[in-house]
């Protein structure tokens, strides 16, 4: 069975997560709310684990991937969402990927793709890919994307496999 990361799968991307699953992945999520995963995980038990861990934290990071991968295979695709304020744990989740991987990186609205991709050492055998969040226009006003809209563009880019996949309207 393939297996999938997702960091930030409880939240915002439990959509993407539920696509995964959907298609033959065995999805690891990783997550600091307990509640919120149970939740997620009891959707499709057998085909999620909740992986219980601060990715802020890089020692507890990648044991705990290393200990997903020894159960589960090694990754065939990760897609992070990760917030600014933790700069080494995507990092850190690249250092663990074996050949072959698929990285989808979600970038929030005000992230600059350019600036995020030069400031990652990418291993050559993995395929990086960016999603940069946008938002949408109503009736001339513009709002923040939902989540559903976030994981339904998150799956489009999965699908897509661009190195580059905007969801919604990006002012870049």
């Amino acid at each position: 069975m393939k297996h999938a990361l997702v960091i930030g799968g409880s939240g915002m991307l439990a959509g993407t997560v539920l696509w995964l699953a959907e298609v033959g992945y065995h999805v690891s999520i990783i997550g600091r709310d307990a509640e919120n995963m149970s939740r997620l995980t009891e959707q499709s038990p057998g085909r999620l684990s909740a992986v219980l861990v601060d990715y802020r934290d890089d020692l507890r990071l990648k044991e705990a991937l290393r200990r997903s991968m020894a159960i589960h295979g090694d990754f065939d695709l990760v897609v992070a969402w990760i917030h600014s304020d933790a700069a080494d744990a995507l990092p850190c989740v690249l250092s663990v990927l074996r050949g072959g991987t698929d990285v989808f990186h979600v970038l929030g609205s005000r992230s600059n793709s350019s600036d995020v991709r030069n400031g990652l050492t990418i291993p050559e055998d993995v395929r990086y890919h960016q999603v940069q969040l946008g938002y949408q226009v109503e009736k001339g006003e513009r709002r923040w994307l939902t989540h559903e809209e976030i994981a339904g563009g998150v799956v489009e880019a999965v699908q897509e496999k661009k190195p580059l996949y905007s969801v919604g309207f990006t002012s870049k």
